[in-house]
């Protein structure tokens, strides 16, 4: 009777830890999910194109200065003044989650100052720090982003600004 209880037990425990050690979402990726994707990949590549090709045509930057316009546009620069500031600027994705049509992603950004940056020359110095963004995605593009970067951290890593 034991070798038969075993039998059983050893295949349903194998069983059992396959499916816990698989993905929570084993099927394909969301639509809102992969076109927010495309916003990393489109920095990290510094591809304009691609980024403007995934931001709807009111694309909201968020926070942004009240004179700040929307659409494509406003990201595309916004994309080629970063890289052109920092010529290695690299986006890694840590995490993805999604509710709704609001998709947040924490990532890493890494980048070495070679140009000039909010006013101050090129230092050569480099920047590692952490980020988080809501992309609120609609009709296929992203309409919002609000943003939060660690600009406090990178700053100081540039040396413009000191602790007290």
């Amino acid at each position: 009777m034991k070798s038969t209880s075993l039998l059983v037990a050893v295949p349903a425990a194998a069983a059992l830890a396959l499916m816990l050690s698989a993905p929570a979402s084993a099927g394909a990726e969301s639509a809102e999910k992969q076109v927010t994707r495309l916003w990393y990949e489109a920095f990290t590549r510094h591809d304009a194109a691609l980024l403007g090709s995934i931001l709807g045509e009111n694309w909201i930057d968020i926070p942004s200065p009240p004179e700040q316009q929307k659409g494509p546009e406003v990201g595309k620069r916004l994309l080629v003044q970063l890289t052109t500031s920092f010529p290695d600027f690299k986006v890694v994705v840590e995490d993805v989650i999604q509710e709704g049509n609001k998709v947040v992603v924490r990532s890493h950004i890494t980048a070495t100052q070679k140009g000039a940056f909010l006013g101050f020359p090129a230092s050569g110095r480099s920047i590692s720090i952490q980020a988080v963004d809501i992309h609120e995605v609609q009709d296929g593009r992203i309409a919002r982003t609000w943003h939060t970067e660690d600009w406090m951290t990178g700053l100081r890593q540039l040396d413009l600004i000191r602790p007290q």
